[in-house]
């Protein structure tokens, strides 16, 4: 079977972090080729090692954009074209009678709800999916939140994101006074909500409790939360270290997961960190919440609260011994529910389907 990935980018955020772990397993199970909308970015080398067929745009307004992906198509017959990202959608759609192939369109949290309040607001491009052959979200909650805006989703399919669980050490010794260490792992944009990370951690420290917080990523916001670290007394320079291309190894110097965003689909930052044998503290959106539901390794609090964040944390505070307990939970349902070929086997099920 012959696919075609249609990429809007290749930066540092979840959705291209799947992507990357998508092509290293798919590629063994179908003929996987690729057009790149957006060349560069983090993972552009990673994912073209994977492909067996990359063809790039360079052009620079969409109509060219357009223009050149129906020449692509026209070359490469493929069976069928899958979009990866929602807003590329459109360069399947619109040369639709050129190619007349199935066309399957992935849908992002971030789409689907207003990157400032979490409220349902479609962007124009997601209008475009009544049009697509079927669509794939990695939560069902993403489907619900089309419906309430009054548009439906063809051939609805559900698949997790898939993590790649890697192998761990022996839990590090933490020496009496030793702090607390608590990471996030983000894009450093407004909707991660990291401002309430630095915040929270700030009153702990406050209360008598040594803390220390990480958080991996870049973007932005940078500016204004180096700004917010040194009115609260962190260090900017340990607390923001930028992005991480090995965070499975980073992660194992810590002892939880705090994760603040106003809105995602199912976020791949939590699931990292569960992986990695830590327990979650996040915001309740509805990804998280179900992981809470299945067990005592994910705690929830309501989005934006900051007493409500302290009050889910609080019982983590303590002894190690807890918090290992919880985490070896954790990762034991990732594990069981989240692994990256299953991920791969249920996408190449749906390239079937569409073409049965």
């Amino acid at each position: 079977m012959r696919v075609l990935l249609v990429i809007g980018l290749l930066g540092g955020g979840g959705a291209e972090r799947q992507l990357a772990l998508f092509v290293e397993r798919a590629k063994d199970l179908v003929d996987l080729g690729g057009f790149i909308v957006n060349p560069g970015g983090v993972w552009d080398a990673h994912v073209r090692s994977h492909l067996s067929r990359v063809y790039d745009s360079n052009a620079s307004n969409r109509a060219e954009k357009i223009a050149s992906f129906g020449k692509v198509v026209l070359r490469d017959r493929p069976d069928v074209i899958h979009c990866w990202h929602t807003a590329p959608t459109i360069y399947p759609l619109l040369t639709w009678p050129l190619h007349r192939r199935p066309i399957i369109s992935n849908i992002r949290g971030e789409l689907t709800r207003n990157t400032d309040s979490g409220d349902v607001k479609l962007q124009s491009a997601a209008r475009l999916l009544r049009l697509s052959t079927a669509t794939v979200a990695n939560g069902a909650h993403l489907f619900t939140d089309i419906e309430r805006a009054g548009l439906v989703a063809p051939r609805q399919h559900v698949i997790p994101n898939g993590i790649a669980v890697p192998e761990l050490p022996a839990p590090h010794d933490k020496s009496d006074g030793q702090p607390l260490k608590i990471v996030g792992i983000g894009t450093l944009k407004p909707l991660k909500n990291w401002a309430q990370l630095l915040r929270v951690t700030a009153r702990v420290r406050a209360a008598g409790t040594p803390i220390e917080a990480t958080i991996y990523g870049e973007g932005p916001a940078r500016p204004e939360l180096t700004a917010l670290c040194e009115e609260l007394g962190l260090n900017p320079q340990t607390t923001l270290p930028g992005f991480s291309s090995d965070i499975a190894s980073d992660l194992r110097q810590y002892d939880l997961l705090m994760h603040t965003s106003h809105t995602e689909g199912q976020p791949n930052a939590v699931l990292e960190g569960l992986a990695c044998g830590l327990p979650a503290v996040t915001s309740a959106l509805p990804a998280c919440e179900d992981l809470a539901s299945q067990g005592d390794f994910v705690r929830t609090f309501p989005i934006d609260d900051d007493d409500g964040a302290l009050a889910a944390l609080k019982p983590w505070l303590g002894e190690a011994e807890v918090r290992q307990k919880a985490g070896a939970a954790g990762r034991a349902h990732v594990i069981g529910h989240f692994g990256v070929q299953t991920m791969a086997e249920r996408y190449v099920d749906v390239y079937r389907s569409v073409l049965g």
